[in-house]
């Protein structure tokens, strides 16, 4: 039960702050870095509980990894969708809040393309800093994990508004930021990345 409650906290801080910083204001300039911060954040603060994956692309790779059994990783997904949902409907009600706008019709397979290697590239960078022997006891590792997502703001954001997240896609949708049919591929895309981000970690780490 700890574990779970440190994913929905995670994963709802997160969507929160998605759902926020790209939709105007203050913080709109520097949505990537307000990301960042809260992401690395709630990674120091949960890892070590839960193993902070606030991810179901994550769960999925950490499931692979036999770092969670089956029955983990599907609650610990459906406790992250339902915090993403949780972080939609709260932004949803506060009237102050400027939400995102319908994010742009972007071409389809670039987009699909870049949320599969980043998201991939996210699931690899988790496995490697937080599950490999050779870096156990690292105090890097939330900051690596974070760097992704924010590095992948930055350069591919205009692609695919940089979601790299199946909880954060569905949080998005739920605002209309994002269509059904987008919404659908990038999930595919996602939970595919998952399954490629540990078979490059057992490439490169395991040498299998």
């Amino acid at each position: 039960m700890p574990a779970l409650i440190v994913e929905f906290v995670g994963t709802f801080f997160l969507a929160f702050a998605v759902c926020i910083a790209v939709g105007g204001g203050v913080a709109h300039g520097l949505a990537p870095f307000a990301i960042f911060a809260i992401l690395a954040a709630m990674i120091y603060a949960g890892g070590h509980i839960s193993g902070a994956a606030y991810n179901p692309a994550v769960s999925i790779g950490l499931w692979l990894r036999k770092r969670l059994t089956g029955p983990q990783c599907v609650a610990y997904i459906a406790v992250q969708l339902a915090a993403a949902a949780a972080a939609a409907l709260l932004a949803d009600s506060i009237p102050s809040l400027q939400l995102p706008a319908p994010m742009g019709e972007f071409a389809m397979t670039p987009a699909v393309i870049v949320e599969f290697l980043f998201t991939m590239a996210l699931v690899w960078t988790v496995l490697q800093v937080a599950t490999n022997p050779k870096t156990a006891g690292n105090s890097y590792f939330g900051v690596a994990i974070a760097a992704v997502v924010m590095s992948g703001a930055l350069l591919v954001g205009t692609v695919s508004s940089a979601v790299f997240n199946p909880a954060v896609a569905t949080a998005v949708h739920i605002l209309h930021a994002l269509d059904t049919q987008t919404y659908a591929w990038y999930l595919g895309a996602q939970c595919l990345a998952g399954v490629a981000g540990y078979w490059l970690f057992k490439v490169t780490a395991e040498g299998k």
